[in-house]
């Protein structure tokens, strides 16, 4: 039985802060990546760790055990770290991800890599998802995030999302005519797929803004010219889901899968361990993936 460094770390810190909230800050996690860690752990055990009333939480005798074991593997391998310190990965990393991917997790993960791995130099290619899948295509960058279709492709993992109608806060469509609508321009999947739906359920629309990118979508929204779609987590608070108030028909959810290159260098596959570390999946199979032409955000 092998036990995961990162999953060992985060139990200690659950138990040294109480808490997984306060333990997900420790690690520079995301709570859900909290959570998923201790279910991993018991899923190998085959055995409860935690009993939890509530807010609370307290270690079963099993888990006594376990963190007794976790400290003492922990202080090894950093006791092992401190031997190879000269040993630094250096080098320069190209990371990719979608414009309005959730920018408290990316800021997360970047923290986390920069802090564990400071000798490397970070270039971020934040665009429309069009354009970075492009980009990772043609070998300008190292790892990415994109996000698929459900099911569309067999690279690693990352969470799901749900693709949501929005509108501002103060939005009020106009009865009997045609639905406004603020999208990516006439290249993006998802313009395609919600123009697609209105069309199967014969609602009406118009397009009244087109954007290359998420800045103008955003504008164009917050000034309330028509009703766009995003996805559901990050959703700003100047605006509200009104699928449901508008019956508009149900868009499907959508995947973040994570991607590395082929020629991906130590660095690179160290930003790649670290991007698994914040969302909480160690179970990642090594290689390269191909990006496949349905991984679109916009």
């Amino acid at each position: 039985m092998i036990f995961e460094t990162a999953q060992l770390r985060t139990l200690v810190a659950i138990v040294e802060t109480g808490s997984f909230t306060k333990a997900a800050a420790m690690v520079n996690l995301t709570q859900p990546a909290v959570s998923l860690h201790i279910k991993r752990l018991e899923d190998q055990l085959m055995r409860k760790i935690f009993e939890r009333d509530g807010r609370r939480v307290a270690l079963t005798a099993d888990g006594e055990i376990l963190v007794g074991f976790a400290r003492r593997i922990l202080a090894l391998h950093s006791e092992a770290e401190s031997a190879f310190n000269g040993m630094e990965i250096a080098g320069r990393v190209r990371f990719g991800a979608p414009e309005y991917f959730d920018s408290k997790v990316l800021a997360l993960l970047l923290a986390h890599f920069a802090q564990r791995h400071p000798g490397v130099e970070l270039e971020v290619k934040i665009a429309i998802g069009p354009e970075v899948r492009v980009a990772f295509e043609d070998g300008e960058l190292d790892v990415a995030i994109l996000n698929c279709e459900v099911g569309n492709t067999d690279s690693p993992l990352l969470g799901y999302d749900n693709r949501i109608w929005v509108a501002s806060n103060d939005f009020k469509l106009v009865p009997d005519k045609p639905i406004p609508l603020v999208l990516f321009n006439n290249t993006c999947e998802w313009r395609k797929l919600a123009t697609q739906l209105l069309d199967q359920n014969e609602i009406s629309w118009t397009a009244v803004l087109s954007s290359s990118g998420v800045t103008g979508l955003v504008a164009g929204i917050e000034a309330g010219l028509g009703i766009s779609v995003l996805p559901e987590k990050g959703l700003p608070t100047s605006m509200r889901e009104v699928g449901e108030l508008y019956r508009l028909p149900v868009l499907p959810p959508f995947e973040y899968r994570l991607f590395e290159s082929r020629l991906a260098t130590a660095a690179a596959r160290r930003l790649s361990f670290a991007i698994r570390d914040v969302f909480g999946h160690e179970e990642i199979r090594p290689g390269p993936c191909i990006v496949r032409t349905n991984c679109n955000l916009a």
